[in-house]
């Protein structure tokens, strides 16, 4: 999930000042790459463009700007493959990086190669909502991020051969996705603590940590602000996990107000938000009915900030419920929560809200919700950024306390659906 980075600042969930330093050229059978350590911030896409370096992968040839880093992925297997850094990754990403627990940050330009099928077809999609080109070559299947570079993204990827970029302004949603109900109730009810991390942990790190106290997983399943790439999560990964009763925290980091403000239209931006999460969420086995999270970052709003992140939130909620899922939104008490709490009554309310808090106190943190009303409907950020081993594995977590008694969607049209309905929505309660 998240980290506070200040009480009145976005949180470290993606510190994106990250980036690499110390490179060492190493060649290997048909890899030209380099090595790094994590140090200071990369200098901006705009300071790098007028002096390049050439990077061999698997038959391709990639010109990157020069203050990139070349990870090579198969010297460095856990490497951490992140999209809030200026990198070219080459390899194969592990299903057990060793990442920090931060998973939301503004996107930049990144690129990952990876090993892909020999008869491969040329071709490239781009994702304009998740802000994310997929595009296949002979012996290569590549993922890039570009956030607001996509020019230069572009290029690098034109350098080696790919051909301009079919672009996708809305996510294909199946209007009657069929799922167990077993699955998505394991979204939508929870009383008991769990952990969320950048990039989800492995089967096998997760049947480990089957001796944890912990009963949900959290995970990020889609947003162009999505941190880390998620070799390992799928419908086979979701399933397994349910199957072995873990109860799952789905988290989707789209558009964020702060620290720069990327809500230029809220309302649309909202609606195309729910509805890639929708397709995200099915693509992975999350069907109707499954509670989906919006991660809005930040604190201390303008007015007009209130004004944008009502109209987002509200269209987010409306538009899921309107495909037949659950909405709920994380943020904290003096951001996102703040809008919910003082607009109660005049925006379609989410039916579950997560706190942003890491005071220590492992609670649902009531004081979030004044007026109570997300009773039995609140999740707790109690600690963040905390290495935790269970079963002699270590990951780098938050830990949230939950209080979900379980909700239902709402019926009738024309009208506010307000969270309080999952008291009295008799046999529909899961």
């Amino acid at each position: 999930m998240r980290h506070v980075k200040a009480r009145s600042q976005t949180r470290v969930r993606g510190t994106r000042g990250v980036a690499w330093a110390g490179a060492v050229i190493l060649t290997t059978a048909g890899l030209a790459v380099a090595t790094e350590s994590l140090a200071s911030a990369a200098p901006p896409a705009s300071s790098q463009a007028h002096a390049s370096q050439h990077v061999a992968y698997l038959g391709h040839t990639f010109t990157v700007p020069s203050g990139w880093s070349v990870v090579n992925l198969s010297k460095d297997p856990t490497a951490c493959v992140r999209f809030d850094v200026h990198a070219i990754y080459l390899g194969t990403p592990s299903t057990s990086q060793k990442c920090a627990a931060a998973g939301v940050a503004p996107a930049e330009a990144a690129v990952l190669v990876s090993p892909g099928s020999v008869t491969s077809s040329v071709s490239a999609q781009d994702n304009a909502i998740e802000q994310r080109i997929t595009a296949t070559l002979r012996n290569v299947q590549i993922t890039a991020s570009y956030g607001t570079d996509r020019s230069v993204v572009t290029q690098i990827l034109a350098s080696a051969g790919v051909p301009t970029p079919k672009v996708q302004t809305s996510s294909t949603v199946a209007p009657h996705a069929v799922i167990g109900i077993t699955v998505a109730g394991m979204t939508s009810k929870d009383v008991g603590l769990g952990f969320d991390a950048c990039a989800a942990p492995s089967t096998a790190q997760m049947t480990a940590w089957k001796a944890s106290p912990y009963t949900t997983v959290g995970i990020y399943f889609g947003g162009a602000d999505r941190t880390c790439a998620q070799p390992g999560l799928n419908a086979s990964w979701v399933s397994t996990e349910a199957a072995a009763n873990w109860h799952l925290l789905p988290l989707y980091a789209g558009p964020q107000v702060a620290p720069t403000n990327q809500l230029t239209s809220p309302a649309s931006q909202g609606t195309a938000s729910a509805n890639d999460a929708v397709a995200q969420a099915q693509a992975i086995g999350l069907g109707q009915s499954s509670l989906l999270y919006y991660d809005m970052e930040g604190a201390a709003y303008t007015a007009a900030d209130n004004t944008e992140v009502e109209a987002f939130l509200s269209a987010w909620t409306t538009r899921l419920h309107a495909l037949g899922y659950q909405s709920a939104v994380y943020g904290e008490e003096a951001g996102s929560l703040a809008v919910l709490n003082a607009d109660w009554g005049k925006m379609t309310e989410p039916d579950v809200i997560d706190v942003a808090n890491p005071n220590g106190l492992q609670n649902d943190d009531p004081g979030s919700d004044p007026a109570n009303h997300w009773t039995g409907h609140r999740v707790h950020q109690f600690v963040a950024n905390a290495t935790q081993t269970y079963g002699g594995v270590s990951i780098q977590i938050d830990e949230d306390d939950l209080n979900l008694a379980g909700t239902c969607i709402p019926t009738g049209s024309g009208r506010l659906a307000r969270p309080d309905f999952v008291r009295n929505c008799g046999a529909g309660l899961e």
